[in-house]
């Protein structure tokens, strides 16, 4: 599965692919202690669900959920849409079960092609590159509070992400994070510009340390078929 919300259409998984992280020799960028902070605890978590909706259509394009059992073995699955294309997976450390490019693949722990993500190994989704943050990228840094929420957006330059997003002619790419006036991550949005539209996804983590049981996605839609 590749490191970013899996279907290529969907732009900001270039960019997350990244796993961007501060470093010591990087800018101090308003409301950076924020973020830097929001991304440790996003790590932290013994599960949690990510959705992804769309802000153009109103609708979750991408789902992902994670819980990690009682060997520290990460058990998560995936659902993912972009018009009639499909991504499902699901991967309980033991078993993988896939749907993608309209055809089912199943893999075990043994196998060539089998990976196993652990609290130690995370998967790229569970860890902390979830939420984007590249500081030397910034070119323009902006911190506001209002109605009892705090704001803080980036504007970054591409050039300098090394980011190649697939299909679309970009022109830049930006960020907003929402805390609470305590400091606690409410939601995020990553917006990637074009010379005629723009692509804006709002992604909120909820059911922190509380999924109580990983749902199959390939087979609740009934994905789990080879021809």
């Amino acid at each position: 599965m590749r490191k970013g919300f899996r279907l290529a259409a969907l732009l900001v998984s270039a960019v997350m692919a990244l796993g961007m992280s501060a470093c010591a020799n990087e800018p101090d960028l308003e409301g950076s202690e924020l973020i830097l902070d929001a991304r440790k605890a996003y790590a932290e978590l013994d599960s949690a669900r990510v959705t992804m909706t769309n802000e153009e259509t109103g609708e979750i394009d991408q789902e992902f959920t994670f819980k990690y059992d009682e060997k520290d073995v990460c058990v998560f699955s995936y659902y993912g849409k972009n018009g009639d294309d499909v991504y499902a997976q699901f991967n309980n450390g033991v078993e993988d079960m896939k749907f993608e490019n309209g055809e089912y693949s199943h893999t075990v722990r043994g196998d060539r092609d089998f990976n196993q993500y652990t609290r130690a190994a995370k998967h790229p989704q569970a860890d902390e590159g979830l939420l984007v943050y590249s500081p030397s990228a910034v070119k323009k840094a902006e911190k506001s509070e209002k109605d009892g929420e705090i704001s803080v957006k980036y504007e970054y330059e591409l050039s300098k992400m090394g980011a190649q997003i697939e299909g679309v002619d970009a022109t830049g790419f930006e960020t907003e994070y929402r805390f609470t006036k305590d400091g606690d991550l409410l939601w995020f949005t990553e917006t990637t510009l074009s010379k005629d539209r723009k692509y804006s996804y709002k992604i909120e983590i909820t059911d922190r340390n509380s999924v109580e049981k990983v749902e199959n996605t390939v087979k609740a839609h009934g994905l789990d078929k080879e021809d």
